[in-house]
């Protein structure tokens, strides 16, 4: 089963080597999850692009984050794929500098900057899209999601919140475009962020009971293929996630 390579790992290990590169090898795949884990930096506040209080953007925005939220044009999300990845790259060499900018921006961009979303949701899909197109791969999108429950009264060495039941999952889901020109920027994103969004909807409505049973990861895949299904359209597919990490932390409640 293949893992998706989130866009970090991806520059960090193979943009050197992308014209003539064959597939993903296992050492790649393996390092998936520790760098989807990876905490962005918290930048200090400085001055919102809009001039608008509220979220903000860092006071020492790098030059790679300067020359990409130049793509954050009024009518990005109506643009087709098609001719939004074009612009971002449309050649190896263009490939190669635009993965080494989204990874220097997504490394150290914080969640209260304005443009975290546009960074995180659709310069990584289009991304990730490029980096699969160019190697010939299926493209896929990386989700994660996960419930915790029954909150103890002390925190780890960290200093971080403690649950007596925690359940993580991690999971590509396969999709194809038929027509880039076809399928815009926005309904791409949109889709993508509803499926994740009812999947953790899912997770959070179940019982600790069933989440610990033998048929948690069936009923995921389940709920993921009705979620497919419904947000597929003539011109964009998505298929049933591949869950490739399932971890229960605690004894659920009641258990033995």
């Amino acid at each position: 089963m293949k893992k998706c390579l989130p866009i970090i790992l991806v520059t960090l290990l193979t943009v050197s080597a992308l014209t003539g590169c064959a597939g993903r090898n296992s050492s790649s795949e393996q390092n998936n999850a520790t760098v989807q884990s990876s905490e962005p930096s918290i930048s200090q506040p400085g001055t919102s692009t809009n001039g608008a209080s509220g979220p903000t953007v860092s006071s020492n925005a790098s030059a790679a984050y300067e020359k990409l939220i130049a793509y954050k044009t009024e009518d990005y999300g109506q643009q087709s794929i098609a001719d939004f990845n074009t612009t971002l790259a449309s050649t190896p060499d263009e490939l190669t500098a635009f993965l080494a900018a989204i990874a220097d921006v997504i490394s150290t961009i914080s969640p209260d900057d304005v443009n975290y979303d546009f960074f995180t949701t659709t310069m990584s899909f289009s991304a990730e899209e490029l980096y699969c197109e160019h190697r010939g791969e299926e493209f896929t999108f990386f989700i994660t999601i996960s419930k915790e429950s029954r909150l103890c009264d002390y925190l780890d060495d960290e200093g971080n919140s403690v649950y007596e039941f925690t359940c993580i999952v991690e999971s590509n889901v396969p999709y194809s475009i038929n027509d880039p020109k076809l399928v815009t920027v926005a309904e791409r994103d949109q889709a993508f962020l509803t499926f994740k969004e009812e999947m953790q909807n899912y997770l959070n409505g179940l019982s600790e009971a069933e989440i610990a049973g033998e048929d948690i990861k069936k009923m995921l895949i389940d709920k993921s293929a009705e979620l497919a299904n419904s947000l597929s359209t003539e011109n964009m597919s998505l298929s049933p996630c591949e869950i490739y990490l399932l971890e229960i932390i605690g004894e659920a409640e009641g258990g033995k």
